[in-house]
């Protein structure tokens, strides 16, 4: 799976647990659950793209000391 794919699938799955946030590791684990053939260097990159565009929100998660992602 390509960059661009990896982007679609990420945002889909932010879209459908919309106002929950999920860490790195939940996101991750959803991609294995449905399949999707990534590497894991591609796929921090890709995440951190995304926060850097501003198309997903990164916010600190004190009680599990995780950063959280989710839709603007």
């Amino acid at each position: 799976m390509n960059k661009d794919e990896l982007r679609e699938v990420i945002l889909q799955i932010l879209e459908e647990k919309k106002g929950e946030g999920l860490t790195s590791t939940e996101i991750r684990n959803i991609l294995i659950e449905k399949g999707v053939e990534f590497n894991m260097i591609e796929f921090r990159e890709v995440l951190a793209d995304l926060v850097r565009e501003g198309k997903v929100k990164k916010t600190p998660d004190y009680n599990v000391r995780k950063f959280k992602f989710s839709l603007p």
